[in-house]
């Protein structure tokens, strides 16, 4: 098992820059997710780590060796890719042997008709055939060896992919949007299959996705990219109840975090939609900020201990959970509140709301999107304690 260290990586194609300055550190047997919108440069990071595009400047390390000058084949890594790129016309066990075919046998001993009577040829064929039957026995397909990929249905093809990167015996796993050709139910069966040869292996997996769901439960540590760099990375309930950025608030989470305008007054104190919380901003923050509430932080509340009132506009049940949209009077856009089943069984759009939330829960961004320190009315507590 090795780790990969990425150092000052920069990517441009032609004018455009796709990467600034990354830098990554990987672990030994880590399970990193590079997640973020399309066109952030995450695909072009991994394709950069496994040899298949260069960068303009940096240096990629696994383990304690640059590989920079070393070819995608001689870095001993295997990848994914979105498309499971399956020769139609091999069966699924032949799918499987391909890289070990090329890394063991020679032109010769490859040839359909003569390279079984080549010298050494039965013993390296025999040798490939037992690491194909145990990884597709890992991995539930050995009934299928024999089908062709067109026999196969998106699942079982996403596990012949995986198959075929496993009987490499890499030093780390790169997986490229591996889900995003599946059905809702399937990519939920798939996830856990993944986390759980992750476990079983105990290797290091680079996972590329735009999916916050698929990052956020399969993954030790997180790397959120935005606009070729990287903005955060940190483990999922950090990222989540704990954005350093406006832009990571904004991305991780279903629904996104509430984020809007608030003002900081002389004392510090913060004014939310007319309202003075009992939270107080850093001097640095400067009078125009942001706040961010998660919508699970919101609570019903009586008229009497209520922060906000509003209106609800939309109602959306999703059976264990129901979220409305709620309109509040000086807000620019209306709050996502979450609610209990049980509490929501009397949500209709036009009704009256009044809620409260705990301060300590909300998040502070400066004019420019970066994180600030609050403290609420009990003390000086730093919020980016949260979630440690």
């Amino acid at each position: 098992m090795v780790g990969i260290r990425l150092s000052s990586i920069d990517k441009r194609f032609g004018t455009t820059r796709v990467l600034e300055g990354v830098e990554l550190d990987i672990g030994d047997g880590e399970f990193v997710s590079l997640v973020g919108p399309s066109g952030c440069g995450k695909s072009t990071l991994l394709r950069i780590v496994a040899g298949l595009e260069r960068q303009d400047r940096g240096t990629v390390s696994i383990g304690d060796r640059p590989v920079d000058l070393l070819r995608a084949s001689d870095r001993n890594l295997a990848m994914v890719f979105q498309s499971y790129a399956l020769y139609p016309h091999l069966t699924v066990a032949e799918n499987i042997a391909v890289p070990l075919r090329m890394r063991r046998m020679t032109r010769w001993q490859r040839l359909p008709a003569v390279g079984r009577f080549m010298p050494g040829s039965r013993l390296r064929r025999r040798e490939i055939d037992e690491a194909v039957r145990d990884a597709a026995e890992m991995l539930d397909i050995a009934h299928l060896q024999g089908r062709r990929p067109g026999q196969l249905s998106g699942g079982q093809r996403q596990r012949v992919a995986l198959g075929r990167a496993l009987v490499r015996n890499p030093d780390a796993f790169l997986l490229d949007e591996p889900l995003s050709n599946l059905d809702a139910k399937l990519r939920v069966h798939m996830r856990a299959e993944i986390a759980e040869l992750h476990r079983h292996l105990g290797r290091t997996f680079v996972y590329v996705t735009h999916d916050q769901v698929e990052a956020m439960t399969m993954s030790d540590r997180i790397a959120v990219m935005m606009d070729g760099v990287i903005v955060q990375c940190d483990t999922p309930q950090r990222v989540y109840h704990d954005p350093q950025d406006i832009r990571v608030a904004r991305f991780i989470g279903s629904p996104q975090m509430n984020v809007l305008p608030a003002t900081r007054a002389d004392d510090g104190t913060v004014v939310f939609a007319g309202v003075s919380l009992p939270l107080r901003a850093s001097a640095k923050s400067g009078r125009s900020i942001h706040v961010g509430i998660r919508p699970d932080a919101f609570a019903p509340a009586a008229a009497s201990a209520a922060l906000l009132s509003g209106s609800v506009r939309h109602v959306e049940n999703l059976g264990p959970e129901v979220f409305a949209r709620v309109e509040v009077a000086g807000l620019g856009e209306r709050l996502v509140v979450r609610f209990e089943p049980a509490a929501a069984r009397a949500l209709r759009p036009g009704m009256p709301v009044d809620l409260s939330f705990d301060p300590a829960r909300a998040v502070l961004f400066d004019a420019v999107g970066r994180r600030i320190e609050c403290w609420s009315g009990e003390g000086a507590r730093a919020l980016r304690a949260l979630g440690g």
